[in-house]
């Protein structure tokens, strides 16, 4: 049986940290990367029974169990300096964000995605995160 192909472009993060990619769907697999930042999102490839295919940002591809991974949508900052702005606009920046943060996402609205790092809420340039989801 092979891997069922996901075609949306579907997000999903990791439960805790220290999470194993296997090259394969299974514990017999090797491991081909650890993961040490719970929260991370992955884009969702392919699943097969319990393990699911994921891609992280830098394109590195591999195998995860189901329990490992959350539903929850995370993003990446992926530019230097970013801003977060009160308000979907470009209104009143109340933030610089650095590359490579993990933010919450709270709400996607076209070009604007509404997120949470660290408690502080507002609204970014979908530009500027890797890991949304499509609607």
């Amino acid at each position: 049986m092979s891997p069922e192909v996901i075609f949306a472009k579907q997000f999903v993060s990791l439960k805790s940290s220290k999470i194993n990619m296997r090259v394969g769907p299974g514990e017999e697999f090797p491991i081909s990367w650890i993961f040490i930042k719970s929260g991370l999102p992955m884009m969702f490839i392919a699943e097969f029974q319990q393990w699911k295919k994921v891609k992280f940002l830098d394109n590195t591809e591999g195998w995860i169990h189901q329990n490992m991974i959350s539903g929850k949508n995370t993003a990446i900052v992926t530019s230097d300096n970013a801003l977060l702005y009160r308000s979907s606009s470009e209104s009143f920046p109340i933030a610089r964000v650095e590359k490579n943060v993990i933010a919450k996402v709270i709400k996607n609205e076209k070009d604007w995605i509404k997120v949470d790092i660290n408690k502080i809420k507002g609204w970014m340039k979908s530009s500027d995160l890797w890991g949304i989801n499509d609607e």
